[in-house]
């Protein structure tokens, strides 16, 4: 057990003056005064080729905030990849949240043994033996985290959105597959982005990983660096690794022809206090502020969001402007694509309301990905492989796009902490807005009210034609553990 009150000889850091001189800064430009620049990171495997590139492109500082942190392939190759790039002198910040941490720490303890790599962890369980014994004494606490997700390189580029550090969300994986989506910016927006990353990274719940489990030694740090330098040459020629030198975007990246879409873009940010406040006081909640930015909708919203309980306040916002002439679509997860059953169960009992209100509703087919098309690039695949939304975003008149960890649900609004980007850009709504009315009815089923007094549902399949009266490609005992849990309160922690 540890003594999470000392935070003696904690020394802050923070983020190198964005005018610091970088090849970086000289490929992306400086040239468009107050606009930001955009490129979305749709495929898999561009958005960890991206992430690697920008690593071996560092010169100064590596600054890394996320959720999940899986130790698999892609990690342990984006680590290895961290680690060098420390061994050339560039600074290493990695921050995560501590949910899956706990009981895997010691390889971080080592990496943070070298002087340039640095870890810190988000709001940590007391307990890294039996972590789960802190839900039991400080549950309020300790069920809050931290959602975050940023990567930012010399304060000069900036990747957010929906993906943690793992294989589902870079079309690593054989058998599953999150459809997900970042965004990479560059330009102004860039040193908001480093600001947030510090107000974590100093804030008084996060902990330098050797407070939490003492000092790491040389030996330590030695063994962990000789096994990602070995894992790093057994991959050389994967199947994976192959993909990864087959996508293009290093070389948009080298040359500085990445097709960048400059507009004017907003950051938003929870306060990390968020997890400290009680829950209704929403002084340092973002979603206020994102939704007054957004305003309201005259033509057409898109709403994008893998876990989605809109609740009766969401119910009667989408539905008035439905009403009012706006075309309102939504699209989450189906039963059969979720990969928590639970948040099912609290969004089940909105549908009818929603569609009887004039909201277009789709869920996620289990598809295979193996052509799937999704904005900006096509998923490659070797095999087969199931596909489950995690991407979060919304358009507005096709003039407006979020992208960002936010879900439409009470645990971002009021629990975990969330960022994003809001763009001005036509040209990124429009491309979320051309895959949902070119491709969305290939992957997703709609959804109808079988009879307009009624709730009951049916799931159509525009390209089939085939309608199902219960949710598509489950079980009867999938269906009654989803009806079981939706008879508890607890839609609220969902």
């Amino acid at each position: 057990m540890l003594d999470l009150q000392s935070r003696d000889m904690i020394i802050p850091s923070y983020a190198i003056d964005a005018s610091t001189k970088s090849n970086l800064g000289d490929l992306v430009g400086h040239n468009h005064n107050d606009l930001s620049g955009f490129y979305l990171l749709a495929d898999g495997v561009d958005a960890f080729v991206a992430r690697l590139a920008l690593i071996e492109s560092a010169q100064h500082t590596i600054d890394v905030q996320y959720y999940l942190y899986h130790r698999q392939q892609t990690t342990k190759l984006f680590t290895a990849y961290l680690l060098a790039a420390a061994k050339r002198g560039v600074r290493v910040r990695l921050l995560l949240d501590d949910m899956s941490q706990a009981d895997s720490a010691f390889d971080l303890g080592a990496l943070a043994h070298h002087p340039n790599f640095s870890v810190r962890l988000f709001n940590p369980f007391p307990n890294r033996s039996l972590p789960a014994l802190g839900f039991i004494t400080n549950f309020k606490l300790l069920s809050r985290r931290m959602h975050n997700k940023s990567f930012i390189v010399d304060n000069q580029v900036f990747i957010t959105g929906g993906r943690n550090m793992g294989n589902a969300y870079y079309a690593g994986e054989d058998h599953a597959e999150f459809i997900d989506l970042d965004v990479l910016a560059v330009g102004k927006i860039v040193p908001e982005a480093s600001i947030a990353f510090d107000l974590y990274w100093n804030h008084e719940l996060a902990y330098p990983i050797q407070t939490l489990q003492g000092e790491s030694d040389d030996a330590a740090l030695l063994k962990v660096a000789n096994y990602l330098q070995s894992y790093v040459e057994l991959n050389n020629d994967s199947n994976y690794v192959q993909r990864l030198r087959a996508s293009n975007l290093v070389t948009l990246l080298d040359s500085g022809h990445l097709d960048l879409d400059w507009q004017q873009a907003e950051i938003f940010y929870d306060h990390p206090d968020k997890l400290l406040n009680e829950v209704g006081q929403r002084s340092a909640n973002m979603s206020p502020h994102l939704f007054q930015a957004m305003g309201e909708p005259k033509h057409k919203v898109i709403i994008v969001s893998p876990y989605f309980i809109p609740q009766e306040q969401g119910v009667k916002r989408l539905t008035e402007w439905a009403q009012q002439g706006v075309e309102v679509i939504v699209l989450t997860n189906s039963l059969a694509a979720t990969d928590v059953a639970a948040v099912h169960a609290g969004y089940g009992h909105y549908r009818a309301a929603l569609l009887r209100g004039g909201v277009k509703l789709w869920e996620l087919k289990p598809s295979d990905l193996a052509a799937l098309e999704i904005p900006n690039n096509k998923i490659r695949k070797t095999g087969s492989s199931q596909a489950s939304l995690h991407a979060k975003t919304m358009t507005i008149d096709d003039s407006l796009i979020f992208v960002g960890s936010l879900n439409l649900d009470p645990r971002s609004f009021d629990l975990n902490t969330e960022m994003g980007v809001l763009v001005h850009s036509e040209k990124l709504s429009m491309m979320l807005s051309d895959w949902v009315y070119s491709k969305m009815k290939l992957f997703a089923w709609q959804l109808e009210l079988k009879n307009p007094t009624e709730d009951a549902l049916v799931w159509r399949d525009i390209v089939t034609g085939e309608i199902f009266k219960n949710e598509p490609q489950t079980s009867s005992w999938r269906r009654f553990q989803v009806w079981f849990m939706s008879l508890f309160p607890i839609e609220d922690a969902l």
